[in-house]
């Protein structure tokens, strides 16, 4: 037998038998248990509707809501007109691809300038004011007297306005028509004036008024 071999079984001969060894249980087992996500949020929401939290909660929500419909977040970076002053601007887009129709059919080829006035009937003229300023609403209130326009505020409450004057105030939501007309100032009116819209800034509390 080669020597390693040969010393080899001399450590298994002397090494002996193998035997496991039971050491015992130390400790009590439990299983791994996780609580469910669904119960946690249901015992959390019983305690709250228990205390009051939840009720209260409701009415905030109620309350935020109603604050937001009756006065919505002013339109920013608007300020008095001081002077008259009027601009023009044009509507017309230029398209980036091809316009069909519901049958596959080409009508207008991207790179084609459209103005939308071209086909439209819309001709009120937009008046744009401050609904917390008395001159800029009886102003806005007199033209509305005089001819059919669209009062658009970018401050204010335009439920309280139309239930005082039983005009219908709209409000401007997030500035999307006062940016797309280039609007700073209140009052500003929007009139068609083909192919364009002219825009007028009409101070009305001091300044010139022309």
């Amino acid at each position: 037998m080669k020597p390693v071999l040969r010393a080899l079984a001399s450590i298994l001969f002397l090494a002996g038998p193998a035997h496991a060894v039971d050491y015992g249980v130390f400790g009590a087992l439990f299983p791994v248990e996780e609580p469910s996500i669904l119960d946690i949020i249901l015992g959390r929401l019983s305690e709250m509707d228990a205390n009051g939290e939840l009720a209260q909660m409701q009415q905030d929500m109620q309350d935020k809501a109603r604050s937001w419909v009756n006065r919505p977040i002013p339109v920013a970076g608007m300020r008095p007109a001081e002077v008259y002053r009027s601009y023009n601007v044009d509507l017309s887009i230029i398209l980036d691809r091809d316009l069909v129709d519901h049958r596959g059919v080409v009508f207008a080829r991207a790179g084609t300038r459209v103005n939308p006035l071209e086909h439209s009937r819309f001709n009120q003229r937009l008046v744009f004011i401050d609904g917390d300023d008395p001159d800029q609403v009886a102003f806005a209130v007199d033209l509305a007297n005089q001819e059919p326009v669209k009062l658009i505020l970018v401050n204010g409450a335009p439920l309280e306005l139309t239930e005082t004057h039983q005009k219908l105030f709209y409000f401007d939501q997030g500035g999307v028509i006062s940016e797309r007309f280039g609007l700073t100032v209140v009052p500003s009116v929007v009139s068609r004036a083909d192919p364009v819209m002219l825009v007028e800034e009409i101070p009305v509390s001091g300044g010139e008024n022309q």
